[in-house]
């Protein structure tokens, strides 16, 4: 028998109430809290039903790192290969998994099925853990029956996206320290270096040229108004921040981000590759075009090739082609179009779009280790330029001065 949550009020004394009773169904827990303990409820729930709200309130903001999730993945695929029943295959997992969130959430998912939930519906419960990727992969895995086959692409696909992460985070690291360490040097030499200087071509009485006049400028600013630079600084990227996180800032942020130079078109493969292998992955384990477009396009970061999918997903609906879209957007390259075109007429889109993700997958490898190759030297220039352009401003002067003593 069903067990129900319920909040009232004592109807002789108006007290608030609130506890649990067994039941047939909402009604006749109500005429029986009415009739055996006067009670008027406000609130009544089935417990499970509640159960479910609270567990999704608790971890919807909580979120787990795609490393964790890959590694539980794989083990999750390697315990069905095997023909592990499934509530012991979480309980094995439950016992392994070290990440505290996630140990948490695949326990509530066990419960949940003992409860007789399908594994799709209970990991819904927790979007913060698995995404709509992840469970749509997963309902699709129990309905064809290849839930170890299905895992082991989810497993894959996870793999792939943590690579990439990595590349991009390495790619962008060494510019960052370089960008970070020359920014100190620059401001080293105008806040202590000019300064000093300044004090002897002022006791000397030095006739200064413009650009040393100039940076002394730049010194004395620095030093007298740090703090405005600092609050400008906070404004620009507040106000950047906010401006992309309106809708049409984001698409004249994302419009740019595919025209720059160099970067432009990493960023292009980047979401290509994803494309590709979203859809790919998401059609070899049985998910529907239409719900396989619409989970795709929330995995693309890019506005402007996101809204491509928009429209393809409503061409398709319509009985369209999606390569006769996506080439008429203009936004994908011709062998994107092409492939997918190649697959509409054989029949065999996923191999296709994999084909397609594997050759983007390598063009980003070279392109990123091209762009490091080019970063390098290119910031030892920039470093060694202005701190040289600077040392040389500031040493033109005290050349003048001991030629004059001479």
């Amino acid at each position: 028998m069903p067990q129900y949550v319920y909040k009232g009020i004592d109807a002789a004394t108006g007290a608030q109430k609130k506890g649990k009773i067994d039941a047939e169904s909402v009604k006749a827990a109500r005429q029986r809290l009415r009739q055996r303990d006067g009670t008027i409820v406000s609130e009544i729930t089935e417990e499970a039903a509640a159960s479910a709200a609270k567990t999704k309130s608790l971890f919807s903001g909580s979120r787990v790192s795609p490393q964790d999730v890959a590694i539980m993945t794989r083990q999750f695929a390697t315990l069905q290969t095997a023909s592990v029943p499934l509530i012991e295959s979480l309980q094995a997992l439950t016992q392994q998994v070290e990440n505290p969130v996630l140990k948490n959430a695949l326990s509530l998912v066990k419960d949940q099925i003992n409860e007789g939930k399908s594994m799709a519906d209970a990991m819904a419960n927790f979007p913060g853990v698995f995404d709509r990727l992840y469970v749509n992969m997963v309902r699709a895995g129990e309905s064809s029956g290849n839930m170890a086959q299905v895992l082991e692409r989810l497993s894959d696909f996870i793999e792939y996206q943590v690579k990439i992460r990595g590349q991009i985070v390495t790619a962008m690291t060494y510019p960052a320290v370089m960008i970070l360490a020359s920014s100190s040097i620059v401001v080293f030499l105008f806040v202590s270096v000019v300064p000093k200087l300044q004090k002897v071509f002022v006791s000397l009485k030095v006739q200064l040229p413009w650009y040393t006049e100039m940076l002394i400028g730049i010194s004395e600013f620095l030093q007298n108004y740090w703090w405005l630079v600092g609050a400008f600084a906070v404004f620009a990227w507040f106000a950047g921040k906010y401006w992309v996180s309106t809708e049409s800032g984001r698409r004249k942020f994302d419009e740019m981000s595919l025209k720059i130079p160099v970067f432009g078109p990493i960023v292009l493969r980047i979401n290509v590759s994803r494309f590709t292998r979203t859809l790919s992955t998401l059609l070899n384990s049985g998910v529907p075009i239409i719900k396989a477009l619409e989970i795709t396009r929330n995995v693309i970061p890019n506005s402007v090739l996101a809204q491509v999918l928009d429209e393809a997903k409503v061409a398709v609906q319509e009985g369209k082609s999606l390569s006769s879209t996506i080439q008429r957007s203009g936004q994908f390259p011709p062998l994107v179009c092409h492939m997918i075109m190649t697959g509409e007429k054989t029949g065999r889109m996923e191999e296709m779009l994999g084909h397609v993700a594997t050759a983007y997958d390598a063009e980003v490898e070279r392109k990123v280790g091209a762009m490091i190759s080019l970063i390098e030297p290119a910031m030892v220039i920039l470093m060694s330029g202005g701190a040289g352009g600077i040392l040389a401003a500031l040493m033109i002067p005290m050349l003048s001065v001991m030629n004059r003593v001479r």
